[in-house]
């Protein structure tokens, strides 16, 4: 079984006192790193994790938890990040469909976390009691080595229009994803990636991956905070962000035009499509954004644009990185041409394992080609858009209607920050568009206005059948419309 070396080990020889993490409180070097993780290994093994267990983490980012997840592969366990936007119902049932041996949680969710019925530790207090006897005889457990066919991680997707499904990603995947985006994005020893997403989110644990192999450090953050950022950016403490549009639009209005400085060299935009307006203050200001379209099927990023793309192609998702492949194929599997929409399949080492106790290879096309479910096009030059989800479309009176393309319009109207379209059903249409809107501050919009508008630049059986203003979408995981939350808003109102 192919395997490397794990880099805290390796960064613990060849740079032992360059920092690996560090938060408001705490700085660890890549040599204090390599002994925690140990400790936490131990302790793991001693508590009765074998080689094969899932542990599930209940827990807000700290450095405790990054160190976990390493501490986990090299006594070859697998971590189960559990969504604390999720309900201890949610928490229960997937605890239980993964088999999750124990529960690590912070000290803040131990109650919640002594619900679910599993044995309870907590971080904070576990790796102090390893040193206790039995340390010679389970040290032969942790291994330096990371095995890259083996179980890394099982996350459940956010589910915000369906059931979550639990998916298997391997050592390999994380692996060759980190490489890959390294090598896009020229992260080097030196630099540092604030972890302001969650580590129950793919994009907060690729981005440990990263910048463990490529020796940089991770500022560990508790959660996206505009103040925290401003000030870690202004001393110059970080290189690199990753956000979705909604942090990065609160990110440039708290600066209140102030110049973000070259001392930050990528800001990695993802998670969902970027309005127009917030892509217009981008080149105004000339942030380094990189936009990128991934997923938790693929450890993170599929395309990413790289540096030189000019700003005029913000509007894309980039090109497909090294380790994926990715094509453009209609009803029938066969390839389209550039800037024919079609449904997006992708094929490569960072593809997951499969979805917990599902048919390995549903959903995949010949076999080989995974089925992303979204749909884009490439444009002359291999850029991918997006354009949504193929199952988000629905008829509308005989007509094919995309949401993304009705939200598209409605987030180019003045002071409109977001916007989502739901299909609801209609006696004479058989389904038509309501679309919700998020203004700018305070702003209040007239619907007729904003219907004239649209006329201008949708076709009629496009115009929403209703516009609703919400002081704030409601948002699942990493700022993503919840369409579920929203169906329950317009039930509410118009129940009839």
């Amino acid at each position: 079984m192919k395997s490397i070396t794990c880099p805290f080990y390796t960064n613990s020889k060849r740079c032992p006192h360059r920092i690996a993490f560090y938060d408001s409180r705490h700085r660890i070097s890549f040599q204090e790193a390599e002994i925690r993780i140990r400790n936490i290994a131990r302790w793991l093994i001693m508590l009765g994790t074998k080689n094969g267990d899932r542990i599930g983490v209940l827990s807000q980012n700290s450095i405790e938890y990054a160190l976990g997840v390493f501490a986990i592969s090299r006594i070859g366990a697998s971590v189960v990040p559990l969504n604390l936007r999720l309900t201890e119902k949610d928490w229960k049932a997937q605890s239980a469909l993964s088999r999750c041996r124990m529960i690590l949680s912070d000290k803040n969710h131990h109650d919640k976390a002594k619900l679910l019925g599993l044995p309870v530790y907590v971080f904070e207090d576990g790796p102090e009691t390893s040193g206790k006897g039995k340390v010679e005889k389970v040290e032969r457990f942790i291994s330096e080595s990371i095995f890259l066919d083996m179980e890394a991680s099982l996350i459940f997707t956010s589910g915000s229009k369906g059931t979550p499904k639990g998916v298997v990603l391997t050592n390999g995947n994380y692996y060759y994803s980190a490489l890959a985006s390294n090598l896009n994005l020229e992260l080097a020893a030196g630099d540092c990636w604030v972890l302001s997403l969650p580590l129950y989110h793919v994009g907060g644990l690729s981005i440990l991956h990263r910048c463990a192999q490529a020796g940089a450090s991770v500022y560990v953050s508790h959660g996206f905070d505009c103040k925290e950022v401003n000030s870690l950016i202004d001393v110059s403490k970080i290189s690199h962000l990753s956000l979705v549009p909604t942090m990065l639009q609160r990110l440039i209005e708290s600066r209140c035009d102030k110049p973000i400085p070259d001392t930050v060299k990528v800001i990695l935009l993802g998670g969902s499509e970027a309005p127009k307006i917030l892509l217009e203050k981008i080149r105004q200001f000339g942030l380094p954004v990189f936009t990128t379209y991934g997923m938790t099927e693929s450890a993170s990023q599929i395309t990413c644009m790289s540096p030189g793309d000019p700003a005029k192609i913000l509007s894309t998702s980039g090109k497909p990185l090294k380790y994926v492949k990715v094509r453009i194929v209609d009803s029938k599997g066969e390839d389209l041409p550039p800037h024919v929409e079609g449904e997006i399949i992708v094929k490569g080492k960072v593809l997951f394992k499969g979805y917990l106790n599902r048919d390995i290879r549903a959903g995949w096309h010949d076999g080989q080609w995974f089925i992303t479910g979204d749909k884009g096009f490439f444009d002359s030059d291999g850029y991918l858009t997006v354009t949504g989800r193929a199952d988000a479309m629905f008829v509308s009176g005989g007509e094919n209607i995309y949401p993304g393309e009705i939200e598209g319009e409605g987030a180019s109207y003045p002071n409109i920050k977001a916007c989502a379209v739901l299909a609801v059903d209609d006696t004479e249409w058989g389904k038509r568009p309501v679309l919700f809107v998020e203004p700018v501050e305070t702003v209040e919009f007239n619907e007729q206005d904003i219907t004239a508008y649209l006329k201008t630049r949708l076709p009629r059986i496009k115009i929403p059948k209703k516009i609703i203003s919400l002081n704030r979408l409601p948002r699942a995981t990493i700022g993503k419309i919840d369409y579920t939350a929203l169906r329950e808003i317009y039930k509410k109102r118009y129940s009839s």
